[in-house]
């Protein structure tokens, strides 16, 4: 089984060296295997041959050092287009979409309306309460009617080669578009529908259609089959889909669209299109319902089946995400009944962007993820899956990584493709989605700390069968039916309500799978069994206005069997046929709102304590014995109980039961040994960005003086106030300084300084410039120790960058190292003052990096300290706070990695002297944002002899 795929961001020029470390790097860390996604910035050409040679390369390695390769399948996202190639080798294969324009009139005519660019589908004249509508198709046609501009020309129409050009007045024609030009056969109100249809992506082939996918199989699969077919199911496992769309927004449309309606519904969608963008009685809804079930049905197909059985008949897993599972209106237009969909997958996922989730204002993400682990439960599938990560910032360290995953694994994901791994850094690639958790992060040696603990936990939790018994209706159908052009569809009032369900029943402890109505008309037997692999005795039906009439047979069967349904907030409406008007479903109990008596009667655990409300649970059975995972979304911790059972859960953490037992388990102790001072830090390269830069257009004069022009503030990214062009251009930083350096260097990445470019410090040129990995692979350095200004008191230092040429210009933030504490009188990043020191400093206590010089450094120190033990045994060292990541080791030999609260380990001591190091990390934010994150060994540290009497 494979827990952890590493998103291998390819985001610069490949080179097939580098590629072999960085995969080394990965394989040490633990990950299972990588993808190579193609990303932005890659200057290796997509499919060109280099890029072949980088594959090649990748395959080996993952081959010699016992990795997966997983292909991505697209020139970065979505998939579908292999980058736009499909519909330019066939524009024909372009995604169109239903274009609506409705208007009123009043009178005896003749009425005129301008329809929508693109090919007239069908053109309807509505009376007043009519719910069906006159053809006007025969009364349309192209016009111009679109005066763009007049003006009085002095030109003749071939100035090349006519000089001769006489005044004259012009005006022209423009946009050729199908109108309606009608007079009613009586006067009266009237509703002018006109319905077109257009190309509404120059990449997105029609998913309604399998031809653009079988293109893009051809296109993009079979290049990979080529090449490693003899691989494929071997070091090659599987193959990520990543948010394919139709490239429409609302009502796909495809040439024969209608063609596949008449065939599930018995009747042309042609007569009543204007059902689906007005609401004209009962049978507006129903129809939008047909059309959202042949929609389904031709996406599913035609995109995800397809895909699956070329995956399939060519030995691959087929994984991946469609589109925002947690974006329910949305989801609902553009994939119909998504869990469907998931049947064909072998790890559904989702793909939960940012750092905000867990949170009960970020109750989508709750639903979102449950969408995919649900499908999974119902399908039969081992693993969930989550694109997962992205956006979350430099400043998320191990713990804030832990607190994410652990989030997911409560809501059933036990399978991560992390997002991501950047090849480097480079250049705007930094803001593209920080952080990268590859060898640019500053914890990427601790990174298998938290890796190991994932893996560990999502294994628990695999296999078995998931403990559920509540079932919530997936709301696809009624939110789908409430979709017209002229609503805001992607922002219903319905959505924020189903989602707080999610919340209160998890916040409750009352886990829950979401269920498809598929699903249940397909699983609930004639006498009423509900035959899914989950026992689900509930099903809540959340807010729901519109309800397929066969899953309301379906659960009514299911209640006579002795099944409980509750419906909140509103009774459905049964969508049945033409024939049968809409009424509301009397069958199950009605509820404004899930109250907590309510919540009572469901099946779940019973947690008890302070802040209960933040604890999640999850329970699987596995070999007959129960499995359970707590998850505390607080900041605090949580000290209660689970059915009884004592329990402890740190904060923003999750636990595996036995684990959370044990911490509530108080360890034998006696008196505490401070050890909060005595302590010597040794600390790596300090850093101080150059981010605050004054930019002329030429040298100042004295009178202005280097800081006389405009300003430009890198760490904010900032706009460089040059503006474009090729001129020279000079810009200046400055800082303060006393005392010596001798180690001091600036470090540069390759994109930082454009064009022709020469650099100075104090007026002494820079010029030994050499190649080095210092924060990314593309960095270079250069010595600067001989050209600083140094003295007792503070001196004043600048750094002159001169840049001229076709591109030219100061784009990224060069860095100041070496031995040196530095801080900011002034409260802002433009005026540092610096003082050259030694890397190691004694502490008289403990302090947070910033107050010790340190205010811009991420990486790590390392605090040491002699421990004179009276009697040899086992001891519990407490580091108290620690800001972020720790690796304890007594005598040089590390005992415990620690990443997340508490920060405490035992540790086996000898009679006499030890002594004790502990080398913390701090993430990249400090350095790469100018974040002034606390940082650093904080305490209180104490030690304590286990088993020693109280």
């Amino acid at each position: 089984m494979s827990t952890i795929i590493a998103q291998y961001f390819l985001n610069h020029r490949l080179d097939p060296d580098e590629l072999r470390w960085q995969m080394r790097e990965i394989a040490e860390q633990g990950y299972d295997g990588v993808y190579a996604h193609a990303r932005p910035g890659m200057l290796t050409p997509y499919f060109s041959a280099d890029w072949w040679r980088a594959c090649d390369t990748l395959v080996e390695c993952c081959e010699s050092l016992g990795l997966q390769f997983w292909i991505w399948d697209d020139d970065f996202f979505p998939s579908g287009l292999c980058g736009g190639r499909v519909v330019w080798s066939d524009p024909s294969l372009a995604a169109r979409d239903l274009r609506f324009k409705i208007a009123e009139f009043d009178g005896s005519g003749p009425f005129e309306l301008d329809l929508e660019p693109g090919l007239l589908v069908r053109a309807y004249a509505l009376t007043p309460g009519a719910q069906e509508a006159t053809d006007l198709t025969p009364f349309t046609g192209t016009r111009r009617q679109n005066w763009p501009w007049r003006s009085l020309l002095h030109r003749a129409y071939s100035p090349g080669i006519n000089p001769v050009g006489p005044p004259h007045w012009r005006d022209a024609h423009k946009d050729n578009q199908f109108c309606i030009v009608w007079t009613p056969p009586q006067p009266g109100r009237y509703t002018l529908v006109g319905v077109t249809t257009g190309v509404c992506s120059d990449t997105h082939p029609d998913l309604l259609r399998p031809e653009g996918i079988a293109s893009y199989l051809k296109i993009n699969h079979e290049e990979y089959a080529t090449r490693y077919a003899d691989r494929f199911g071997r070091s090659i496992v599987g193959s990520f889909t990543d948010e394919p769309s139709p490239g429409a927004l609302l009502f796909p449309w495809s040439p024969g669209f209608d063609a596949e309606f008449q065939r599930d519904h018995g009747y042309s969608l042609l007569d009543h299109l204007p059902h689906l963008a007005l609401d004209l009685g009962d049978r507006s809804p129903l129809i939008r319902h047909h059309y959202r079930q042949t929609q389904h049905r031709l996406v599913k197909t035609n995109y995800v089946d397809q895909v699956g059985d070329w995956l399939h008949s060519h030995n691959l897993q087929h994984v991946g995400h469609l589109t925002r599972t947690e974006w329910l209106c949305l989801t609902a237009v553009w994939w119909p009944n998504e869990i469907r969909c998931y049947d064909a997958m072998d790890i559904p996922m989702a793909d939960p962007l940012g750092a905000g989730v867990g949170y009960v204002d970020a109750a989508a993400y709750h639903t979102g993820l449950k969408v995919v682990s649900s499908a999974a439960h119902l399908f039969g599938k081992e693993q969930a899956g989550a694109d997962c990560f992205a956006v979350i910032g430099d400043e998320a360290n191990l713990r804030e990584l832990k607190y994410l995953a652990d989030y997911h694994l409560a809501m059933g994901i036990n399978h991560f493709a992390l997002h991501g791994l950047s090849y480097s850094n480079d250049g705007p690639r930094k803001d593209e989605v920080p952080p990268s958790l590859s060898y640019q992060h500053t914890q990427w040696q601790q990174m298998h700390v938290w890796l190991d603990d994932l893996k560990r936990t999502a294994a628990a939790l695999t296999g078995g069968k998931h403990q559920c018994q509540i079932a919530m209706l997936y709301p696809s159908t009624s939110l789908y039916c409430q979709s017209r052009p002229d609503t805001d569809w992607m922002q219903h009032p319905d959505e924020p309500l189903i989602h707080s369900v999610s919340e209160t029943l998890l916040s409750h402890q009352r886990d829950f799978d979401l269920i498809d109505e598929l699903t249940v008309q397909e699983q609930t037997d004639a006498e009423g069994r509900l035959n899914t692999p989950e026992p689900y005795q509930t099903i809540i039906l959340p807010y729901l206005r519109y309800l397929d009439a066969n899953t309301a047979a379906a659960l009514d069967r299911f209640q006579g069997h002795g099944g409980q349904i509750i419906a909140l907030g509103r009774r459905p409406q049964l969508l049945g046929d033409l024939n049968t008007p809409l009424r509301d479903w009397q069958t199950p109990a009605l509820h404004a709102e899930l109250t907590a008596d309510l919540i009572s009667t469901l099946p779940g655990p019973d947690v008890q304590g302070d802040g209960a409300r933040d604890v999640f649970v999850l329970s699987r059975e596995r070999d007959g014995q129960p499995v359970s995972f707590l998850f505390n979304r607080s900041t605090q911790w949580f000290h209660g109980t689970l059915d009884g059972t004592n329990i402890a859960l740190p904060p923003r953490q999750g636990r595996l039961l036995d684990d959370a037992r044990e911490l509530a388990a108080a360890p034998a102790s006696g008196t505490a040994l401070d050890l909060s001072s005595g302590w010597e830090v040794t600390f790596q390269p300090n850093h101080l960005p150059l981010s605050f830069w004054h930019v002329h257009t030429s040298e100042p004069k004295l009178s202005v003086g280097p800081t006389g022009g405009q300003t430009y503030d890198l760490m904010q990214r900032q706009t460089d106030p040059a503006g474009p062009g090729e001129n020279e251009i000079i810009y200046y930083c400055r800082f303060m300084l006393s005392g010596e350096i001798p180690d001091a260097r600036l470090v540069s990445e390759d994109s930082a300084i454009a064009g022709n470019w020469r650099l100075y410090v104090n007026d002494v040129e820079i010029t030994d410039w050499r190649r080095a990995r210092v924060y990314d692979c593309l960095n270079l350095e250069a010595d600067v120790a001989h050209a600083l200004r140094t003295g007792t008191s503070p001196m004043l230092n600048l750094v002159k960058i001169v840049t001229s040429g076709p591109g030219r210009g100061l784009t990224e933030l060069p860095y100041l190292y070496g031995s040196f504490t530095a801080q900011y009188r002034y409260a802002h990043l433009s005026f540092p003052f610096v003082a050259g020191a030694d890397s190691t400093l004694a502490l008289p206590n403990l302090q947070p990096w910033n107050a010790l010089g340190y205010p811009t450094f991420s990486g790590t120190a390392t605090y040491r300290r002699t421990l004179d033990v009276p009697e040899a045994g086992t001891y519990l060292l407490d580091l108290g706070r620690v800001e972020d990541t720790a690796v304890v080791r007594v005598n040089g030999t590390e005992i415990a990695a620690l990443g997340w609260e508490p920060y405490r380990c035992q540790i086996a001591l000898p009679t006499g002297q030890s002594v004790l190091e502990v080398a913390v990390s701090n993430p990249p934010a400090n350095r790469n944002r100018g974040a002034n994150m606390p940082a650093g060994l904080l305490g209180p540290v104490t030690l304590t002899r286990l088993g020693a009497s109280q």
